[in-house]
């Protein structure tokens, strides 16, 4: 059976009903997905979060003639069999490609840990060269990408000038992160 494109609600409807959900609709969504979750390895509100993001992103279209809350709790349904079914096809072959493309990003934790290092590492450098403002100038350029003429025209010097700032910046850098390690 063919569908006409009008048989379904867009995108931006759904994200209106979605808007509209009354607090009935809302503590049946919470039940339905507590025991559609129920004995999965699958949280409650992760399943209501890909059926809003699956009914967002235009992956799943709503019939007009169906109920938004009815909408989404046979997303959840879906999601769950597919979970069951991959229970039941037990564990799947991993490619090497796969594991190196998984392996490739760091952890929260050391995202963490380099974002605190390279605070300390700027404050350092501040501290530094807080005394001179060309070079605090500088510095400040180049951390928001200027380069070039627009950073000799930003810095009112001309190029022989420019180079020797940037003498002076390296020269300051280097003494400024002697005893700090790379994380």
């Amino acid at each position: 059976m063919v569908h006409d494109l009008d048989d379904f609600y867009c995108v931006a409807e759904v994200s209106q009903m979605l808007d509209a959900l009354t607090e009935p609709d809302w503590r049946r969504l919470l039940r339905s997905s507590h025991y559609l979750a129920h004995g999965h390895r699958i949280l409650a509100a992760d399943l209501r979060q890909e059926a809003f993001v699956r009914s967002l992103d235009g992956r799943r279209r709503c019939r007009r003639s169906y109920d938004v809350v009815n909408f989404l709790i046979g997303i959840m349904r879906s999601l769950t069999s597919q979970e069951r079914e991959a229970d039941r096809d037990g564990p799947r072959e991993v490619g090497i490609d796969m594991l190196s493309v998984a392996s490739a990003a760091p952890s929260p934790e050391q995202v963490g840990h380099d974002a605190l290092h390279y605070r300390r590492t700027i404050a350092a450098v501040f501290e530094t060269i807080g005394s001179d403002p060309k070079l605090v100038a500088l510095l400040n350029a180049v951390l928001d990408g200027v380069k070039g003429a627009d950073l000799r025209t930003r810095l009112k010097v001309d190029a022989k000038g420019l180079a020797s700032l940037r003498k002076q910046l390296k020269r300051k850098l280097a003494s400024a992160a002697v005893n700090r390690s790379v994380p």
